[in-house]
C-alpha cells in the first residue's frame, strides 16, 4: 500500500470513458514513476488493437491477455498502471492489483461517460464504434461492483485533470 510520500504500485481503475490513461499518465510523471497502461501492453504484444484482438479472437481471450500482462509486470519498481475498463472483473486480476498496491477507482456518472464516449475516436471494445445508451448503462452495472474494491474513489465529473490529479495524490497523501 502506498503510505504518505512512499508510493508503491498505483492502479487506476474505471469505466471506458473515466480517464485512467490521461490521469494515470499525470499522476505517474508527478511523483517520477513509470507508466503502464495495460490496453496499449496489450497492442503491442498482439501487434493488433483491442477491438481488433476481441473481433477475432474473442473477450475471453481478450481478458486472459490483461491477466498475462498483470503477471508480467515488474512491481519491485513503482508503477502507476492504467487498467482496461473490464480488467477488475476477473478475481485473479483484483487479487494481483490487492497484493500489489493500491487501488484507485476514477468514477464518473453515465451521463459524464456518455458525453466522453460520443466525442471520442477511440474504438471502445466491448461498445463498438456506435456508442448505444443501453450498452453502456448494462456495462457499468455490470462492473460497479468490482470497481468498488478501490482503496481511493475519486470522482472525475465536471473536474479538469489537473484538479482530479491533485485529489489523487492529496488522498494518497493522506493515507
Amino acid at each position: 500500500m502506498a503510505t504518505k510520500n512512499n508510493y508503491t504500485n498505483i492502479f487506476i481503475i474505471g469505466f471506458s470513458g473515466s480517464g485512467k490513461s490521461v490521469i494515470g499518465k499525470k499522476i505517474s510523471k508527478q511523483l517520477k514513476l513509470s507508466f503502464i497502461d495495460t490496453d496499449r501492453e496489450i497492442e503491442l504484444l498482439e501487434n493488433k488493437e483491442i477491438h481488433q484482438i476481441i473481433e477475432k479472437k474473442g473477450e475471453l481471450f481478450f481478458r486472459a491477455l490483461e491477466t498475462k500482462i498483470l503477471k508480467k509486470i515488474n512491481y519491485d519498481i513503482s508503477n502507476v498502471i492504467s487498467t482496461g475498463g473490464g480488467l477488475p472483473i476477473l478475481k485473479e486480476n483484483v487479487d494481483i492489483m490487492i497484493k500489489n498496491g493500491i487501488i484507485i477507482w476514477l468514477d464518473a456518472s453515465l451521463e459524464t461517460i456518455k458525453k466522453r464516449l460520443i466525442g471520442s475516436s477511440e474504438i471502445r471494445p466491448l461498445l463498438g464504434k456506435n456508442i448505444d445508451n443501453d450498452n453502456i448503462v448494462k456495462l457499468y452495472k455490470d462492473r460497479i461492483k468490482n470497481y468498488n474494491l478501490a482503496n481511493i474513489k475519486v470522482t472525475t465529473d465536471n473536474k479538469t485533470t489537473n484538479k482530479v490529479v491533485k485529489e489523487i495524490l492529496d488522498k494518497l497523501d493522506e493515507r
